[in-house]
């Protein structure tokens, strides 16, 4: 989690919000870093409800938000930094990995409301569907797409 908070921060993105259970090791886990810490009680309702905290606490100036997950461990702050190149008032930048989208999606301020309103956990690939002119695609490395599920997935 600290590790991708990083790749975050070092994209330059400002203000980053981290969205994170009760369990106080992942608030350890970020202890030091400049971030916007939200707590997300009840995580067990999908990620529909952490992207709803989430954008909640983005703050009123902002154009855009960046929705990503923590388990993209080749995930670079270069690859961030091309989501953010493509981005243009009303759209939503999706990455391409190999013959897949998947994460961290662009969201224009105007999905804002759509976003809050996810249930479930399913998140904006919904948006991504029912807005399908809005989108715009990056390729990036499939190996930047890589989730990883469990600890010993996760390179050393």
């Amino acid at each position: 989690m600290r590790h991708s908070a990083e790749v975050f921060l070092g994209a330059g993105l400002a203000p980053l919000v981290a969205v994170v259970s009760t369990d106080p090791a992942l608030r350890r886990a970020l202890d030091g870093l400049a971030l916007l810490l939200v707590e997300n009680p009840t995580p067990e309702t999908g990620i529909s409800r952490s992207i709803a905290l989430g954008i909640a606490a983005v703050p009123a100036q902002a154009d855009a938000a960046l929705i990503g997950v923590a388990d993209q461990p080749h995930l670079t702050a270069s690859g961030l930094r091309s989501l953010m190149d493509a981005f243009r008032p009303g759209t939503m930048v999706v990455p391409r990995y190999g013959d897949h989208r998947g994460n961290p999606v662009l969201f224009d301020r105007r999905f804002f409301g759509e976003l809050e309103r996810l249930s479930g956990d399913r998140g904006g690939q919904r948006l991504i569907a029912a807005h399908p002119a809005a989108a715009i695609e990056v390729a990036l490395p499939q190996a930047m797409g890589i989730d990883v599920d469990r600890p010993e997935e996760w390179p050393s």
